[in-house]
């Protein structure tokens, strides 16, 4: 198609223009050689003009050459169909899915791996379920076993109710013989506690509080606090005895001694020794017979009921001193009730001053029947 050429127009200049510009030139060597006057023409060096020709590329004009090397024809232009051109993204999937097919192995590992997991989960059920039925067993065994301690336990405390129901009711000897502990080297001391006094006088009305005790490794002790019919308040120990039967300490509860201790005090029997339960406690009363402290150390002893005051020395670094002094700091250096064995030496000037032979027990309760020798 040929191109439409665009007339020449001429263009009105304005003629009056500003005028020239003064120049200042400045000379330097190579221009003050130069003729001033003749003037000087711009323009490729002859040296150049004569030593190469130069050359210009001449182009045919535009109406003897066509420029496109393919011109269509009208017709062409105006067919209104219009012909699709295919993405080269359409065939990229097809391409590649052709190219690289997937291994069937992949297929088997995926199943395997499926299988696997199928199994496992069912291996974990089967085992939840067995341990769910291992532990509902277990708990109703427990169970089982608790409901039988609280049975038995609720029998104990019937037992020993009665038991002390019975104790507190007997009013004779061998009753009493049949409801206490160690019976056979209690009897002979009953027997002498109660030549000149009634065995009861109260019944039991109340049982307080009623709680298991540990004594030393011993653990089959209980504790009562009981009020009796005429007000008093009483605690007394209660020991299971093998067979399961309840068996009441007499000792601890009359607090037995083999004298009264203010008559002890007093008359101070010489060469006779006594098991007797007192408060112990260290002091520094040194007199007479005892008075080297470096030979003897020195104790405080009171009994229950009693405001009559012993002291009772043992032999510097012995075993009995050893004994009370590791019992007592034990204790945090308090007062402790304990049974010692006394001994009045024959011919002692000191009133007061008696000897400690031996300890029979850490506490107010005979543990052994074979400890004491009153």
């Amino acid at each position: 198609m040929a191109r439409e050429e665009k007339p020449v127009k001429l263009r009105m200049v304005d003629e009056d223009t500003e005028p020239p510009v003064p120049v200042i030139r400045v000379d330097n060597l190579e221009t003050e050689q130069i003729d001033r006057k003749k003037p000087v023409r711009l323009g490729p060096s002859e040296e150049g003009a004569s030593s190469s020709t130069r050359h210009r590329l001449d182009l045919p004009s535009r109406e003897e050459v066509e420029v496109r090397t393919h011109q269509p024809g009208i017709d062409v232009l105006m067919e209104p169909e219009v012909t699709a051109v295919e993405s080269p993204e359409t065939a990229w999937g097809a391409t590649s899915s052709r190219s690289n097919p997937i291994p069937w192995g992949w297929y088997a590992l995926i199943a395997l791996l499926i299988s696997s997991a199928v199994i496992w989960s069912w291996i974990r059920v089967h085992k939840a379920g067995i341990h769910a039925g291992q532990i509902e067993t277990q708990t109703y065994s427990i169970l089982k076993s608790e409901e039988q301690e609280q049975k038995e336990a609720e029998q104990l405390i019937d037992r020993i109710n009665k038991t002390t129901r019975d104790y507190f009711s007997a009013t004779e000897i061998k009753t009493l013989l049949q409801l206490i502990r160690q019976p056979e080297r209690v009897g002979p001391l009953m027997h002498r506690y109660y030549s000149n006094k009634p065995v009861f006088s109260a019944a039991l009305r109340t049982v307080n509080s009623l709680s298991p005790l540990t004594l030393g490794k011993n653990g089959n002790f209980w504790a009562l606090s009981v009020t009796l019919s005429d007000g008093s308040n009483n605690n007394l120990l209660v020991e299971i005895d093998p067979s399961g039967t309840p068996k009441v300490d007499w000792e601890t509860l009359v607090c037995y001694q083999p004298m009264p201790w203010d008559d002890y005090v007093k008359q101070q029997p010489a060469g006779v020794p006594m098991d007797f339960r007192v408060y112990v406690e260290c002091d520094s009363f040194f007199s007479y017979d005892f008075a080297s402290s470096e030979r003897w150390s020195c104790f405080h002893l009171t009994a229950m009921n009693s405001q009559e005051p012993l002291f009772g020395y043992v032999p510097k670094g012995g075993d009995v001193e050893k004994e009370i002094l590791t019992l007592l700091e034990n204790n945090k250096v308090q007062r402790m009730g304990m049974i010692l064995r006394l001994n009045v030496p024959k011919g002692i000037k000191s009133f007061r001053g008696v000897i400690i032979e031996k300890v029979i027990s850490h506490g107010w309760l005979m543990m052994n029947a074979g400890d004491t020798g009153s």
